[in-house]
């Protein structure tokens, strides 16, 4: 009996460093989204070198738990470091991948003890917990995010705004990916400057908590294209996000025909009037220091100073879709119609060039729905697709950065982009609830996210 249990026992050394070494190689470990098989090998490599050194000399007997430790330390890291479906809560996630590893674990220390009163206690702590997580598993709670984002901007710290398309929110994200505060410009446009400023995050709070009474007043119908699903009564629709000098925000409030101002502590600094008949378009607001180019949706593009003045206006044969967006150099800009990118030379009159986009495939008669200008390429998201899909200037040699999927890198519906001094690229996703900031060369390497806090209701 007793070579029997010894035989088991080396069974068991032998399959967690298999199992380790396996993991490390077909699912290895995860580190800002990008998979890392040579730590994940390192690890299962010092982890069996240390059992094997035990069985070496008796005196190094207690090595071999430092060396189980470190591989049972591996498998976790391999299994529960993996990205998880977009569409599904964490908490889903982690408890089914939590069942295997807690399972074998307790039939890995089963085997391995020797005293009957350390096997009761690893039945007794192991257990409950395996009852607690597979409940949790198949119980499939709720998704826990209402989170819809739309329109983005960031700033040379790295904050990013964010829109909701079913809320009239700002939310603003740290450069860690945390939520930092929100802002409400409907308030602030009502109140005028300096406004409420930030909101900490969490539920609603009641306008007239702030100062500013709830109203119905000066809203004008809007237009279909600008709201994905229709909003309440009181709601601010947006257009549009951008960023100027000194890390200032600027949001057009369309709807009173305001453009409004807003320092990065959240002030409203100033606003003033939007030019007469203007009628915005999807991603309607660029910025450039202290110059504002906006789109209109029958083909116009403007260029204003911060006081609202007009200093250029270009028209395009046809109307803008998918709004403007101005590259890195501050001069070129580029703006996106129904098939076809225009390119403009911000100091000059006339259009550069242009370039047709594939035909719309699909029920949609206008698939291409933002455009963001970088350095030397254009990014063009396609919503009948679900992809963003990467041009050169002269619309040539396309390179998808997101397909369609429900993983991190992937595609639901993309809203607006958007990106930083670093040249990262930010993608929302209203459909899975999320803003994806990709690295310049297309690796993914931040997900934002932001709990069901009641914004809707």
């Amino acid at each position: 009996m007793h070579d029997i249990r010894t035989r088991l026992q080396l069974w068991a050394w032998g399959a967690l460093l298999l199992g380790a070494l396996a993991c490390s190689a077909r699912l290895s470990p995860v580190t800002a989204f990008q998979p890392r098989p040579a730590l994940g090998l390192a690890l299962s490599l010092l982890g069996g070198g240390a059992l094997l050194l035990s069985r070496t000399h008796p005196t190094l007997h207690p090595l071999r738990w430092v060396g189980a430790a470190v591989l049972w330390a591996c498998l976790c890291w391999c299994v529960l470091s993996q990205p998880m479906p977009l569409t599904r809560p964490p908490s889903l996630e982690w408890s089914l991948r939590g069942v295997p590893l807690i399972l074998a674990a307790a039939l890995w220390l089963w085997l391995v003890l020797r005293a009957p009163l350390l096997r009761r206690a690893v039945a007794a702590a192991l257990l409950p917990s395996l009852a607690a997580l597979a409940l949790v598993a198949w119980s499939s709670p709720p998704h826990p995010l209402t989170f819809a984002p739309y329109y983005l901007a960031v700033d040379s710290h790295g904050t990013l705004y964010a829109t909701d398309a079913a809320a009239p929110v700002i939310r603003v994200f740290a450069g860690d990916g945390s939520l930092r505060a929100k802002l409400r410009p409907g308030l602030a446009s009502l109140q005028g400057p300096p406004g409420p400023g930030f909101s900490p995050p969490g539920p609603y709070n009641d306008p007239d908590r702030l100062g500013v009474p709830r109203t119905a007043a000066n809203k004008p119908q809007p237009l279909s294209t600008l709201r994905p699903w229709p909003l309440g009564a009181d709601d601010f629709w947006f257009c549009g996000l951008a960023v100027g000098s000194h890390d200032r925000l600027y949001v057009p409030d369309w709807q009173r025909g305001r453009m409004l101002r807003f320092a990065p502590d959240g002030r409203l600094e100033a606003m003033w009037p939007l030019p007469p008949g203007y009628h915005p378009s999807l991603g309607c607001v660029a910025a450039a220091g202290d110059t504002l180019y906006l789109s209109d949706e029958t083909g116009s593009v403007l260029a204003l100073d911060s006081a609202g003045h007009l200093l250029s206006l270009w028209r395009l044969p046809e109307p803008v879709v998918g709004g403007i967006s101005l590259a890195p150099d501050g001069v070129t800009l580029f703006a996106l119609a129904r098939a076809r990118v225009y390119r403009l030379d911000t100091t000059g009159s006339a259009i550069i060039s242009s370039w047709g986009l594939p035909a719309p495939a699909g029920p949609l008669g206008r698939p291409y729905q933002a455009i963001l200008a970088l350095r030397g390429s254009v990014l063009v998201t396609d919503l009948a697709a679900h992809r963003a899909i990467r041009y050169d200037w002269a619309g040539m040699h396309p390179r998808v950065l997101a397909g369609p999927g429900a993983w991190p890198g992937e595609l639901g519906q993309a809203g607006g982009l958007a990106r930083d001094d670093s040249g990262a690229i930010y993608l929302a996703d209203f459909d899975h609830r999320a803003v994806q900031r990709f690295a310049d060369a297309g690796q993914l390497n931040l997900l934002y996210w932001s709990p069901d806090d009641d914004e809707i209701d």
